[in-house]
């Protein structure tokens, strides 16, 4: 289902950005495609050691990868620097992560940190993707419409506030949303290959409702290839192409 969503192709480099579900999409993505794929999971900033359940074969060393690379096995591989004393894998730089390419059928990269909290603004070098991503997925929780723009929903709150052209405390609304995702200084603002906005969370009538109207406004936009929205936990996904644009 994902990958019919999705549209993946063969021979993959993915990043997947923003906040609301990143982690989650990236081994929900990596079990489907591991059915009949050889999937690298990793990241370029930092995330979680995944539980045993949710990868086949793990690398720490470059040595260790080495002999992943070689392998025929399809399944999930997690590949990351060292495990830090918060229980993190450290990114990996692109360099290391495009040598890649031609060892696995699929690269999957978190390639953003939003500190679990489900809104963010960018600043910097973020998010970190590399030059070869054939598709950048953009996450977006849509529970968020509603709340409050403040440090506990929001990472880097300053910045999210000049994006969205938002009080600090002021209510989220959708027209905040899409400012988030189509600023040049936003979501996709350093994206490479085709734009995917991922709607998640979308789990009763009124996540769907906000969900279409947020679609609608984004597929005017010339920035996204297509939306897909849906929930990770409930494993239900629907995509609008370019074709269903206004």
């Amino acid at each position: 289902m994902l990958k019919k969503a999705f549209n993946i192709p063969e021979k993959s480099l993915i990043s997947i950005i923003g906040a609301g579900g990143k982690t989650s999409l990236m081994f929900a993505l990596a079990k489907e495609l591991s059915k009949d794929s050889k999937v690298l999971v990793t990241t370029t900033t930092k995330i979680y050691v995944p539980e045993k359940s949710q990868y086949d074969y793990m690398a720490l060393r470059h040595e260790e990868m080495e002999e992943f690379k070689k392998s025929s096995e399809n399944g999930i591989y997690v590949f990351g620097n060292e495990i830090n004393d918060q229980g993190k894998f450290t990114g990996l730089d692109c360099k290391t992560i495009e040598n890649l390419t031609n060892s696995f059928d699929c690269i999957l990269v978190e390639a953003d940190g939003s500190k679990r909290k489900p809104l963010k603004g960018w600043k910097g070098p973020e998010p970190v993707i590399c030059d070869k991503t054939d598709i950048t997925i953009g996450v977006v929780d849509i529970k968020t419409v509603g709340q409050r723009a403040n440090d506990e929903n929001v990472f880097r709150l300053e910045e999210f506030t000049k994006l969205c052209d938002i009080d600090k405390g002021g209510v989220i609304e959708i027209s905040h949303l899409a400012k988030m995702i189509l600023h040049p200084l936003g979501l996709f603002g350093k994206a490479v290959g085709k734009n995917i906005v991922f709607i998640n969370k979308v789990e009763n009538e009124v996540d769907e409702q906000n969900s279409n109207l947020l679609a609608q406004e984004l597929l005017r936009s010339e920035i996204i290839d297509h939306v897909v929205s849906g929930s990770i936990k409930n494993a239900i996904y629907k995509a609008r192409f370019i074709s269903d644009r206004a």
